[in-house]
């Protein structure tokens, strides 16, 4: 992932000190001139639209938003176009990709499984199971804006452009599917993850992740901040979650997924919670607050003082912090 610059030398606020914490999408039109847009030479990047209907083929790379499919910019509160989206996306890897992998690695992902990763972001979830399935399985990863996910030369990764609304995707083909923070965005959270569960062969899994930052968790994950700050907090999440809200997405999606699993018609459910406690400094929120901070303000529901209060206050390096909580559930389709 990209190395990322420690915050500036600052006092942290004198309340940060006061007592320690215990440890415990989907893209625009892409632009002329794409910004951090330069593709990876050694994988292939195809449109769903122009090619082979064959898993293994391929075709040129087009600007599937923009060739007259249903606009799907709205489902996705992040702009891709940002300069520092890419950074953005390696850090969110960089935070939860540790109990992703762990739980993938727990159900048995193995050499010669077939796997769809979806919602791919910077890819480095598609390059771990690339890895991992090895010369006799293949991964294909899937995204709106698939331009970030480099694939190293990996020859068992195909990285494409496609909705999962829209386009189609085969039956009954995969051992492991796999969506991270994804649908969250989506107003049709349940008709995508029937296309998850439909894609999955018998008795493979479909895993699933998304935050929780609603109400009572809003709250929650405040205490996790240091004394003095947890209004600031909650009005931080309470901001967050009308922005998504304002997207069709859903804040609160995460404690949605294990009953979402079995009405798809998956049997041997679980889920947790992950919680990380972070040190201030590490970059995933701070990139996170300062690509929405427009549609923050625009919400009304905390000033431009208070962001800058919570910017500052989270790049403190001697302050440790929560920022929300990742669901991770998984199902089994029968047979």
């Amino acid at each position: 992932m990209p190395t990322t610059t420690r915050p500036n030398p600052r006092t942290c606020p004198p309340s940060a000190h006061a007592r320690p914490i215990l440890t415990g999408h989907l893209a625009r039109c892409p632009r002329s001139a794409r910004r951090n847009g330069r593709r990876s030479a050694r994988v292939r990047v195809e449109d769903q639209q122009l090619r082979d209907r064959h898993p293994g083929g391929t075709a040129p790379v087009t600007d599937g938003a923009c060739d007259g499919r249903p606009d799907t910019a709205d489902r996705y509160v992040f702009d891709r176009e940002w300069e520092r989206e890419h950074e953005r996306l390696a850090a969110l890897e960089a935070v939860y990709d540790g109990v992703t992998l762990d739980r993938l690695a727990g159900l048995g992902v193995a050499e010669g499984w077939q796997c769809l990763e979806v919602g791919c972001g910077a890819g480095s979830v598609a390059r771990w199971l690339a890895e991992r399935v090895g010369a006799r399985g293949s991964v294909l990863a899937i995204d709106l804006d698939p331009r970030f996910a480099e694939g190293h030369g990996l020859p068992n990764l195909t990285v494409r452009r496609q909705d999962l609304l829209t386009d189609p995707l085969p039956a009954d083909a995969y051992d492991l599917v796999h969506a991270r923070a994804l649908l969250e965005h989506l107003p049709a959270r349940e008709q995508a993850l029937d296309r998850l569960a439909a894609a999955t062969r018998p008795g493979g899994w479909v895993v699933v992740e998304d935050f929780d930052i609603e109400g009572a968790m809003a709250a929650a994950v405040a205490r996790y901040w240091p004394a003095g700050h947890t209004g600031l907090a909650e009005r931080l999440y309470s901001a967050l979650q009308a922005v998504f809200g304002g997207a069709g997405g859903d804040a609160g999606c995460g404690r949605w997924l294990p009953d979402a699993l079995a009405r798809a018609g998956l049997t041997e459910i679980g889920a947790l919670v992950h919680a990380p406690l972070l040190r201030g400094g590490t970059p995933f929120l701070v990139l996170t607050l300062r690509q929405l901070r427009a549609p923050l303000l625009a919400g009304g529901l905390i000033t431009a003082q208070e962001l800058d209060k919570a910017l500052e206050l989270i790049q403190c390096q001697e302050i440790r912090y929560t920022p929300n909580f990742m669901v991770t559930a998984w199902g089994r389709r029968p047979g």
